[in-house]
């Protein structure tokens, strides 16, 4: 099983770091699939977003991707959503939450699919609301175990003007609140599994920088119709592990 979770981490850091997630849709599926329960599988998933995300962070400052005096509004949001969502993890049927992680998965793929890589409006500048937005954001992510730029990157692009690009790293930040946010709540539930995590955790951090600096280097249009593909390749396999079990 450590091969598994090596293999599994350096995959999932790499996929993080290109598409601006924080590795809970790519993570928690395959996980069941190696036969951990849903919710041991969101615990591993969120010590793996905590690592993973925070280089993100870094490699992505270093390549001043954004301003994080702006967008930091998102991540104080998400992590006190983030821990009524963990908190929900504990006493939530294993069965509603599968089903619920399936319709994030299956609105993200509708929105990226009609949205516009390059938006044709500025983009909006509201602290205020860039916090509702976060706490919203971050109450499914730590029910679900995800670290919720799934749902922030086309919230970003389709609502409030940001280019898809930005948007995904904007949403990798993201995730370091509410993944910090659900890791406390969850180790203080004990729903941890810390020999499995921090196999993954430290695997990841191998992959996210190659996947950050792919990202720069593809084209804007061709890697919209990536992200589309890879979302509908979630959508599939989540969707296979719930109904057919």
């Amino acid at each position: 099983m450590t091969i598994e979770l090596i293999i599994l981490g350096v995959g999932v850091g790499a996929l993080s770091g290109f598409f601006g997630i924080g590795g809970g849709t790519v993570s928690v599926p395959l996980l069941m699939s190696l036969g951990f329960g849903i919710k041991e599988a969101i615990g591993i998933s969120v010590m793996q977003m905590v690592a993973g995300s925070l280089m993100a962070a870094w490699v992505h400052y270093k390549k001043k991707t954004y301003a994080i005096r702006e967008i930091k509004y998102f991540g104080f949001g998400g992590f006190f959503g983030a821990i009524i969502g963990a908190v929900l993890v504990k006493v939530l049927d294993e069965t509603l939450l599968g089903w619920a992680f399936l319709c994030i998965v299956a609105f993200t793929l509708v929105r990226m699919a009609i949205s516009l890589p390059q938006p044709n409006r500025p983009e909006i500048v509201n602290r205020p609301l860039y916090a509702v937005i976060g706490s919203g954001i971050g109450l499914f992510s730590g029910m679900l175990g995800v670290g919720g730029a799934i749902l922030m990157t086309p919230v970003l692009v389709t609502f409030m003007g940001f280019e898809l690009k930005k948007a995904s790293a904007i949403g990798l930040f993201f995730v370091i609140f509410t993944s910090i946010s659900s890791f406390m709540t969850l180790g203080l539930l004990g729903m941890l599994q810390w020999q499995a995590g921090i196999i993954m955790a430290i695997s990841s951090l191998f992959g996210i920088r190659l996947g950050i600096y792919v990202v720069h280097k593809i084209h804007l249009h061709h890697y919209k119709r990536v992200l589309v593909a890879f979302y509908s390749i979630i959508f599939c396999l989540a969707a296979y592990k719930i109904i057919v079990g």
